[in-house]
């Protein structure tokens, strides 16, 4: 039976781990204060780091996390053998073609039957 081959998508899930890590953050500095509003620097950097974090994350998921089951029919099986060729030779062109017997040939005679 042939295998399905995955699609995986590092991009989409790049672009997802971004939006992601920018809620952490958000969530991180004002909801749950852990990263202080002191110095810009320092927040800039932290934000980096979680924003890039998230996005790594997100981006090996999408690599080597478990895959959706694909939509559609199932491939066609690559094990089945074509069919057989036919052995005749094959018709001769139109313009060659054997023209119906002549009329004023007398047909053979039909065989006696004992």
């Amino acid at each position: 039976m042939a295998q399905t081959q995955l699609k995986r998508h590092p991009v989409r899930a790049a672009l997802w781990g971004l939006i992601l890590g920018l809620g952490v953050f958000v969530y991180l500095t004002f909801v749950w204060p852990v990263i202080g509003l002191d110095d810009v620097k320092t927040v800039a950097v932290k934000g980096a780091v979680v924003v890039g974090g998230v996005m790594l994350l997100s981006i090996l998921w999408g690599l080597f996390g478990p895959a959706k089951k694909p939509k559609g029919a199932p491939p066609a099986f690559a094990d089945a053998a074509p069919p057989a060729p036919f052995d005749a030779a094959p018709p001769a062109p139109f313009d060659a073609a054997p023209s119906a017997a002549p009329a004023d040939e007398p047909s053979p005679p039909p065989a006696e039957v004992e």
